[in-house]
């Protein structure tokens, strides 16, 4: 399997620069650290396995990260594969606590591991940074980062947006039937009361066949102001075409998640929203426009020949941040009591979960279309 191990993330080095390539480590987490400038990162990523596409946007985002570092210092990176096994990545854990100079583990990847490693980080006091996507999903403890724009808050402020910024009251929720599609679908069904909206129609639709027929009718008599649809953007471009030219929702405002937030999405829709801007809203954390996001694009394209994907890009930007907080090490209890330090920071919402685990999540945008272009409608700072 170490070979494996290895020939993958040769795979994805080959096209990084030979610095870069010269401090990763796919699998040799006992080495010492030559030097005092020297920065190991740990990585307990799925790299073979039914979660391996994302294990590899993950690393491309470490490396990435440590390709736009600080002058002078290098970046080891020590790489695990832990596939989709739990008792693998306990092995994996074990061998890289044991790695000198550790300064910070990014991992586990997918973030449903949390559990199996927040016991022995916490107790190693090695801070883990994690990727959830739910306020409620694991556990934690003082040394688990969990970066991320949770769905209740993606739900909270879209809603919050439409009927306190922009007036709405009736709403109307069209959503997949699949477990992820239920879960936004009551998050938006609480939002909406909460910010004094009304919701006027429920439907639902088999995220396979995305067939939407027998809703039309039903949906347009309701007469919503605004559609709420919990998809991605391929599905949810499909969906809200249907709905303007079959069931005649033109002055409707459509509303997404950060699955929305897509260059696939634009280029599906983007001339059919009338020219308005406030037809197709939806929110994220990041702008393609933002300069971090165009350096990110630039390192993918000029490295990896790749496309960026929003994954990828989510681990780097969070990489960087903990590199900011102490360039020479950033290591352990320096990057949490750092990170406590930024609490009023103008650009992260960072605070503390139940569970005692630093929530980091970059502060929201909104977003819209508008003739074929994206527009930042409020980016607050």
């Amino acid at each position: 399997m170490k070979k494996a191990i290895f020939l993958i993330a040769l795979v994805i080095l080959s096209a990084f620069t030979p610095a870069a390539r010269s401090q990763v480590k796919p699998d040799a987490g006992n080495e010492e650290s030559a030097s005092s400038k020297v920065v190991t990162i740990g990585c307990l990523l799925p790299l073979t396995g039914s979660y391996s596409i994302l294990g590899e946007k993950a690393l491309k985002g470490v490396l990435a990260a440590a390709e736009s570092g600080h002058p002078g210092i290098q970046y080891r990176i020590v790489v695990k594969d832990i596939g989709d096994s739990e008792k693998r990545l306990s092995a994996s854990l074990d061998e890289l606590l044991n790695t000198p100079g550790l300064a910070f583990i990014v991992g586990p990847v997918p973030s449903k591991f949390i559990h199996a490693v927040s016991p022995r980080v916490n107790q190693k006091r090695v801070p883990a940074l994690v990727f959830p996507v739910s306020e409620n999903e694991a556990s934690g403890g003082p040394y688990i980062i969990k970066y991320y724009y949770p769905l209740e808050e993606q739900v909270r402020v879209l809603s919050g947006y439409a009927a306190r910024s922009l007036g709405i009251r009736r709403f109307a929720i069209l959503y997949p039937r699949t477990d992820l599609g239920v879960r936004m679908k009551g998050l938006f069904t609480s939002g909406v009361a909460e910010s004094g909206g009304k919701l006027v129609y429920e439907g639902s639709y088999d995220p396979g066949s995305r067939d939407i027929s027998g809703e039309l009718g039903w949906i347009s008599s309701a007469a919503p102001e605004a559609v709420f649809i919990p998809d991605g953007a391929a599905s949810s471009a499909e969906l809200i075409l249907r709905l303007k030219r079959e069931g005649k929702l033109r002055d409707v405002l459509f509303l997404g998640p950060s699955t929305w937030n897509s260059p696939l999405f634009l280029d599906l829709i983007g001339r059919e929203i009338d020219g308005f801007v406030y037809r197709a809203v939806f929110t994220d954390v990041f702008y393609y426009g933002d300069r971090d996001w165009d350096g990110y694009s630039g390192l993918m394209q000029g490295k990896f020949n790749e496309k960026p994907d929003i994954f990828g890009y989510q681990v780097y930007s969070a990489i960087k941040l903990l590199l900011s907080l102490n360039p020479k090490s950033g290591g352990g209890d320096v990057i949490t009591g750092s990170l406590g330090s930024l609490r009023n920071d103008t650009y992260y919402d960072i605070g503390t979960d139940g569970s005692g685990s630093y929530r980091v999540s970059p502060r929201y945008r909104i977003l819209a279309v508008s003739d074929g272009e994206l527009i930042d409608i409020i980016n607050v700072r």
